[in-house]
């Protein structure tokens, strides 16, 4: 089977918008007011043996049907024959998306559990990660667009040694 190798992995990020830490001045009742929410957004990516990368946002937990619509928009954006590179997530062991193998133009291959360095996407997250350090996001509009920009400036060298 002469097929491209695409790779997908998930991450969330959240915008923490309540204070961990003050300074108040000394004699004076400290009060912090704050909502005790987070605000946070869901990321899949997916990573080719060329070094091709693609990238979805959602605002709610990833569940099987963003997978299987993430799958099946790498399947229409590829035209020929895929295999998916996926962990053990639910979402991925879920019906909607394993009832997918039974097309002809694609097979998926789990990944051992616990072996994040088996997956090339992770290598995306940690530079996602690194750009986002040190920064404090106070709105999610803040954080999508800082995320935005970080994926845009990756540099991920083709992953053939992945595999």
């Amino acid at each position: 089977m002469d097929a491209t190798v695409v790779c997908i992995d998930q991450t969330k990020k959240s915008v923490q918008v309540e204070p961990r830490a003050a300074w108040f001045p000394r004699g004076t009742r400290p009060s912090v007011k704050h909502s005790g929410q987070r605000n946070w957004t869901c990321l899949l990516g997916a990573i080719t043996e060329d070094g091709d990368r693609f990238f979805s946002r959602f605002e709610e937990y990833v569940t099987a049907k963003h997978a299987k619509h993430f799958i099946l928009a790498l399947c229409k954006e590829f035209e020929e024959d895929l295999i998916f590179v996926l962990d053990g997530a639910p979402y991925f062991q879920a019906s909607a998306v394993t009832d997918l193998a039974a097309r002809d133009d694609l097979a998926f291959v789990t990944l051992p559990a616990y072996s994040p360095e088996l997956n090339p996407v992770e290598e995306c997250w940690r530079q996602l990660q690194a750009s986002l350090s040190n920064r404090f996001f106070d709105l999610l509009d803040k954080l999508t667009t800082a995320i935005d920009t970080a994926l845009d400036q990756l540099s991920v060298l083709k992953v053939s040694n992945y595999f």
